[in-house]
């Protein structure tokens, strides 16, 4: 991790703050600071949000939402406490291992689809939300990719064994049945829900060619929208700071969206007109979750505390709701928690 330092978004929208709860908060105290009512709220956690823009924010302790497989349910990252403690941990103790589930946010009910005695990290969704591509992982780092359809089934084997880096941003999907990913020994390969692998040129991949034209060394995410027309990309800048900016599809730079000490999961609405995205600064008014339309160039803070995020930021097919996790501190051990919010129109 590295250093927090500030870090300065340049805002083309004025965000008015107020710091609001998720769920079940005991107590509120309202209090006017600078012409701006503050609301704060007691209780296990606080989280700072922006009622101007958000209708509500749930709050889902023990699990890691990874993507939504539609509007209602999440895919997720949790422990299969059905199963026996077989994944050693880093203390030399034996827990259970973290299996795909999917999870009802009307009933808080979650569903496992796919069981078995080894941690499946870095889940990523087709577009149709009917495949998931996902790594099966020894050490948390590296990992064996899979396919199985949105029911768990149809499981088929798309890499050699622990080739591929075990998160979520390794592995794009390029269509509904096709996924690029790189190995470890940086080679390139395709791979279907058949389980057709075949190794492809690098340079024949858009992506890499950007990421290439901005000293691929420097980059550490490139992201395309998904009708492939824009790519959101983070950039090292100094040894502590980062920026994002924004390029058409041929690369070609159009926004700097922002700059800061760490920037994480930058993720497209399902119409490609709106990016969000994490970043990190000692001042709140400076750091947290935000919002960009991309045209207008306006920038919307959400939230001042989602700024260290465990996971991808991704949108619901509708484009109404983001999904963000994070690791909270909870007895001495540390638990994912994973937050909806909806926006407001």
């Amino acid at each position: 991790m590295f250093n927090k330092c500030l870090m300065k978004v340049f805002f083309l929208v004025s965000t008015f703050l107020l710091i609001t709860g998720c769920q079940n908060q005991n107590e509120d105290i309202v209090i006017e600071k600078k012409h701006k009512k503050i609301t704060v709220l007691t209780g296990n956690e606080e989280v700072v949000t922006n009622e101007l823009a958000l209708e509500k924010i749930d709050r889902y302790e023990g699990i890691r939402g990874t993507d939504w497989l539609d509007d209602h349910t999440i895919l997720t990252e949790q422990k299969n406490t059905k199963l026996p403690k077989s994944v050693m941990t880093d203390n030399g103790e034996y827990t259970y291992p973290i299996n795909l589930f999917s999870y009802d946010l009307s009933t808080n009910k979650s569903k496992v689809l796919a069981s078995e005695e080894h941690d499946q990290v870095g889940a990523v969704i087709s577009p149709d939300k009917k495949h998931i591509f996902y790594k099966i992982t020894e050490d948390g780092t590296s990992g064996t990719g899979y396919i199985i359809n949105s029911e768990g089934t149809g499981k088929v084997k798309v890499s050699e064994p622990d080739t591929i880096f075990a998160f979520a941003t390794e592995g794009r999907w390029i269509n509904n049945e096709t996924i690029i990913y790189s190995t470890i020994f940086q080679q390139m390969f395709s791979a279907d829900i058949n389980g057709q692998v075949r190794k492809i040129d690098a340079n024949s991949d858009k992506v890499n060619l950007i990421r290439k034209k901005y000293n691929e060394h420097k980059v550490e995410w490139v992201i395309p929208s998904p009708d492939q027309k824009q790519f959101a990309i983070v950039r090292k800048i100094a040894p502590t700071k980062r920026e994002l900016f924004i390029t058409d599809e041929n690369g070609r730079k159009t926004v700097s969206l922002a700059t800061g000490t760490q920037i994480f999961g930058a993720g497209w609405s399902p119409n490609s007109k709106t990016l969000a995205f994490s970043v990190i600064s000692e001042d709140k008014g400076e750091r947290g979750l935000f919002v960009s339309d991309v045209k207008s160039r306006k920038i919307t803070q959400l939230s001042t505390d989602l700024d260290e995020l465990a996971g991808p930021i991704t949108w619901s097919p509708s484009g109404k709701k983001l999904l963000v996790s994070k690791v909270i501190l909870k007895e001495r051990l540390n638990e994912f928690v994973s937050y909806v919010l909806t926006l407001k129109n």
